[in-house]
């Protein structure tokens, strides 16, 4: 097991202390999707052992995603979790079944006395090709071993694929899952992947040979169900902003008018209702209602609609102005501190 966790990818896991706190589901928000791919999971009597989640950045992937794992926990049936991240140099594509290997390891025994037992005798398997790890890892444990044959299956979900190094590498481990997941039915795997719908992602898994042996889920950004969820996300942020801010601020807080003005201005786009929040509630300005107000002027001067073209442009206008307030004498630190987390 030592010999495994030095080729895993680090903080990773849907619990990893690297991630914390991670993203998840407002309590009362996606609750028809989460129920969708619950029952889906629960009903493992299909054929389809492979749901891809897909739609555009911000829409809340990596937070439903993090919900499913959290359940399927409680219910003792998470086999591995990887949520995978550029940005936080999570993003080793051969690290991945080595990932999964290693936290399948940790939960099925036999499991675990098959794969050392394996590295005992061939060390070298572990800088295998993504073919030859997935054989080593998933293939020959689960299909020709059987192990967990009978039993309950354990979900193995990965996160963030369009993150990782190498477009060929995204689109082969897609298929290395897809080829498993349709010819070996009655392996104890059901597999989620979630990603961006990147051309050739959407390529792969839109090819006519693979058609009807996955199910997917495309979570749009102003759906109706998705509008709903982010004003009762930002309804909730505004009241536990109130009970922090209490001294300084009213109950009638803020205008019916105000509020409409931001929710609309989310159209439905998670990542833009959460940046808003973290704007408004910013400690180090300690004024919620100032800072709205400098809010509610950003999109004011947008002066236009979010589109499906352009569907971050409130998003951007915030992140502009978040930077422009940035003091002159501050701006080396800060194209530092950009450089290292883009780069």
């Amino acid at each position: 097991m030592e010999l495994l966790s030095q080729h895993i990818i680090r903080g990773a896991k849907h619990d990893d202390s690297a991630r914390d706190p991670p993203p998840r589901c407002h309590p009362e928000t996606r609750v028809q999707l989460i129920a969708r791919i619950t029952a889906w999971f629960e009903g493992q009597a299909s054929l389809e052992l492979l749901l891809w989640i897909t739609g555009p950045a911000g829409v809340g992937k990596s937070a439903v995603v993090q919900t499913v794992a959290e359940y399927l926990v409680k219910s003792h049936r998470l086999g591995a979790s990887v949520f995978l991240s550029r940005p936080n140099k999570r993003d080793n594509p051969h690290g991945v079944f080595i990932t999964i290997a290693y936290q399948l390891a940790t939960r099925i025994e036999a499991y675990r006395d098959y794969i050392v037992e394996r590295l005992r005798l061939d060390p070298d398997l572990l800088n295998g090709d993504l073919q030859a790890q997935f054989t080593t890892f998933i293939v020959e444990p689960f299909v020709e071993k059987k192990i967990g044959a009978g039993g309950k299956r354990w979900g193995i979900l990965l996160d963030g694929l369009d993150e990782l190094q190498g477009t060929d590498a995204q689109c082969e481990i897609i298929r290395l899952i897809i080829s498993f997941a349709h010819e070996h039915p009655n392996a104890p795997l059901v597999w989620i992947i979630a990603s961006r719908p990147e051309s050739q992602i959407s390529n792969v898994f839109e090819d006519d040979e693979l058609r009807g042996t996955y199910w997917s889920e495309y979570i749009p950004i102003d759906s109706t169900e998705a509008c709903a969820d982010v004003e009762r996300f930002l309804r909730s942020s505004f009241e536990t902003t109130k009970k922090k801010f209490r001294h300084c601020v009213s109950s009638d807080w803020p205008s019916k008018t105000d509020f409409l003005k931001l929710t609309a201005a989310a159209s439905g786009l998670f990542i833009y209702a959460e940046v808003a929040m973290q704007f408004i509630r910013d400690s180090g300005h300690a004024d919620p209602v100032a800072r709205f107000k400098v809010l509610l002027s950003v999109i004011d001067c947008s002066n236009a609609v979010p589109s499906e073209e352009n569907p971050f442009l409130h998003l951007d206008a915030l992140y502009h102005q978040i930077l422009s307030s940035i003091p002159s004498t501050m701006w080396p630190t800060t194209k530092q501190l950009l450089g290292v987390a883009i780069y």
